[in-house]
């Protein structure tokens, strides 16, 4: 799982370039304000209400139409985020945090080129910056360039040596790559650097399930269940550890705890209807594969599980 790192920053002050009076200074500055309580508060369409009014007032000034993007952001406006961090670089061409949020907003609608684009611009202005490449890695792995995107994380962790998430995303390339002796010793790493990220404990134990090393998935997913109980994949992984152990009836009850939390886990039911299947449940495994089609009516896997179960024997 690919981790973003969202630039926490936020412009707390602005610098009024074309304001002709103290008034107009003291006004813009009172809506800039106001419009940072509101965003503190996340109560982010007042926030944008007061960002618009001192843009008003300092239309040169760069860090309401910033801040502004960020409310728009928070709140899951996507374009609209974009379209003001956009013109915050105009203002300021040299506007790092900008530039950063908008290679982050444009990667989360999948324009992955002009994430890296907005990323490029950023080191260009701070080479040194260790979240531009780890981030650029992000854009360059959702486009499928995996090599690119390990040679950022692999720029982010010569930068910073105890970046613990940039540990996790190159070990998730590792992954896909399947050099899976490479994942394990890089998300062994960041459970080393943060052994709180619960994350890293799910992922390790998906690299002990792909190399048939059971066992050893399930302490790990014990302590992410132990960070997190409510962390429904690890319900699900942990099944999956028991069932390679033939331990079927844990791996259900697991599973069933997984769709306690959430009822539309599609992955769980599909792995629930198997394990059903493999003990020769059919009455379950038909109801779980139904459950899925009702939910995602293109669903291949129930849909040729459903027609085995139709395909046996009256006697089974």
């Amino acid at each position: 799982m690919l981790t973003n790192i969202i630039r926490s920053s936020f412009a707390l002050t602005i610098v009024i370039f074309c304001s002709t009076s103290l008034l107009s200074q003291t006004t813009a500055n009172q809506h800039f304000a106001a419009g940072t309580e509101h965003y503190k508060n996340k109560n982010y369409a007042a926030a944008i209400k007061s960002f618009t009014e001192a843009m008003k007032l300092a239309p040169a000034a760069p860090e309401p139409v910033y801040n502004r993007g960020q409310a728009y952001y928070f709140s899951g406006n996507m374009p609209l985020a974009i379209a003001d961090y956009t013109k915050a670089t105009v203002l300021r061409p040299t506007y790092l945090d900008a530039w950063f949020q908008l290679g982050l907003a444009k990667n989360k609608i999948k324009d992955h080129a002009g994430a890296i684009a907005a990323y490029n611009r950023g080191l260009a202005l701070a080479p040194s910056d260790s979240q531009f490449y780890y981030n650029r890695g992000i854009a360059h792995s959702d486009k499928g360039d995996l090599d690119l995107a390990m040679a950022d994380y692999n720029k982010a962790i010569q930068i910073n040596p105890s970046y613990m998430k940039a540990f996790v995303n190159r070990s998730s390339v590792y992954y896909r790559k399947k050099q899976y002796d490479l994942a394990l010793a890089d998300i062994s790493k960041a459970i080393e650097l943060d052994a709180t990220y619960l994350e890293a404990w799910n992922n390790r134990a998906v690299i002990y399930n792909t190399t048939g090393k059971p066992t050893l998935a399930i302490p790990d997913l014990n302590q992410a269940l132990k960070l997190d109980p409510n962390f429904k994949k690890a319900y699900l992984d942990r099944s999956v550890s028991y069932n390679r152990l033939k331990r079927n009836q844990e791996a259900i009850n697991d599973l069933n705890t997984a769709l306690r939390l959430d009822p539309e886990y599609v992955n769980a039911l599909i792995f629930r209807g198997a394990v059903h299947f493999d003990m020769k449940n059919y009455e379950l495994a038909k109801k779980d594969m139904e459950t899925i089609l009702r939910l995602r009516p293109d669903n291949n896997y129930a849909k040729n599980l459903l027609a085995r179960i139709a395909a046996l024997p009256k006697s089974e």
